[in-house]
Order: C-alpha cells, then structure tokens, then sequence
C-alpha cells in the first residue's frame, strides 16, 4: 500500500476521526522549526491531510495543534508531546526520533536516521516498519481496508 492509498482509506474514514485542521505550509514549517528537523515527507501529507487528532476511536496522532474540545486538552501537539514523552522516560531522546503516534499505551516514533524512507519504530523496541504506509496499514487502517474488491 502507497501512502496516498492508506490516506484515501483515512480520509473515507474521516466520519470516524476527531481531528484538528489539516495542518497549512507554514503551520508545518514552523513545526520542523522548532523540533530542529525536517519531517519526512509522507508525514507532511499526513497532516496536511488529517492534521493530528484521535483516528478510529484511539489512534492519537500528534500534529503541528492540538486537538481541544471546550477546554479540556485530548491530544497535544507533537513538540509539546515529544517533551512529554522525554519526561516520562526520564533521558532525552535522540533528535531523529520523532514520536508521532501513540495507541493501547504504545508510543511509535518516526525514526530518520536511515537513508531513504524513514521508518517506524515503537518506544519499547517491539516493533519496527519500513515507512509511514506500512505502519498505517498494518496498525491503523481496519482490517482489509484499501485491499480492493
């Protein structure tokens, strides 16, 4: 599955979503800006699609906003979360590990220390994917979607 295939699935699926806006060009360089990095591309898409938000009831997604309902906070922006997530794990993290997404307790990060396409990898070292489509596809995306009749 392409990027652009996994985001078709979650557009559709967007009735299902509690998302921000999608994130706009200088929302995302200002993004990159202040965790000292470029995003990788697909993940631009990502949130210039989707913005970040919670997917399928439990997908939280960090983006360049956070997702807030009246007042009450129900998913942070990425760099408020990445300083978060640093905190909670008691040491800093390498620059090149982002971490994007967090479902059932698990945190994966997008990890751009490899040539090419980044890859995925989840906090606790369990689990690894070649790209963002992977992952969506095989984590995020119900089962079958974008497979076809």
């Amino acid at each position: 599955m392409t990027i652009e295939e996994a985001l078709a699935v979650l557009v559709e699926g967007q009735p299902q979503h509690m998302c921000t806006e999608p994130a706009g060009e200088l929302e995302l360089d200002r993004l990159e800006k202040a965790l000292g990095r470029k995003l990788p591309a697909d993940f631009r898409i990502f949130l210039s699609r989707l913005g970040g938000g919670i997917l399928y009831q439990r997908h939280e997604f960090f983006g360049a906003r956070r997702l807030m309902v009246h007042d009450i906070e129900l998913v942070p922006d990425l760099v408020s979360f990445r300083h978060r997530f640093i905190e909670s794990i008691g040491q800093e993290l390498p620059g090149d590990l982002v971490p994007f997404h967090r479902a059932d307790g698990v945190v994966h990060l997008l990890d751009l220390r490899g040539g090419g396409a980044p890859s995925v990898v989840s906090a606790d070292g369990k689990r690894s994917y070649p790209d963002l489509a992977s992952f969506l596809e095989r984590v995020v995306l119900p089962r079958g979607a974008g497979t076809g009749p």
